[in-house]
């Protein structure tokens, strides 16, 4: 087993799942949480979570043959970055970086790009959010008490 590999593969996952974390704590936390909890973000969001890990583990394995995905970047116009591709494998702070920027593009791709959003996962929407009620509340004060005597006439059939 090379170890090396194995430390790469260790950071890289650190930085993916820094962002993951991230992104959970909005998720739980945020404006428009879509979780209660962060047991209950990842029963929720599990799917779309595994796809962005196999997707991201994909960049990185790329990483490994480095004239497969420095053709890719040529492929895109990313001529400057296609000689940088082994230093991702060289070094472990490359590695998490590595892993933050590709799960964030990943993040981004899937929700942005119009075919491959359709057929993705998504995350959850927001849980909806308690209704907040305004009332006026009125304040009656009594200052007097009048009382008033009436005569009311008997019934003609009461007298017999």
């Amino acid at each position: 087993m090379n170890w090396h590999i194995v430390w790469m593969w260790f950071w890289f996952l650190v930085g993916m799942l820094t962002y993951m974390l991230q992104r959970s704590y909005y998720g739980v936390q945020g404006p428009h949480p879509v979780a209660t909890g962060y047991h209950d973000y990842l029963y929720r969001c599990w799917g779309p979570l595994l796809g962005r890990f196999v997707v991201d583990s994909a960049f990185f394995w790329a990483t490994f043959t480095p004239v497969l995905l420095a053709a890719m970047l040529k492929g895109f116009g990313w001529d400057a970055f296609a000689g940088e591709v082994e230093g991702v494998t060289q070094y472990g702070l490359f590695a998490l970086a590595f892993g933050l920027v590709v799960d964030v593009g990943v993040d981004f791709g899937v929700t942005k790009i119009p075919l491959l959003k359709d057929i993705w996962p998504q995350m959850p929407p927001p849980m909806p959010q308690p209704a907040v009620v305004q009332a006026a509340l009125v304040e009656t004060k009594i200052t007097a008490l009048e009382t008033t005597t009436t005569v009311v006439p008997p019934t003609p059939n009461a007298e017999k």
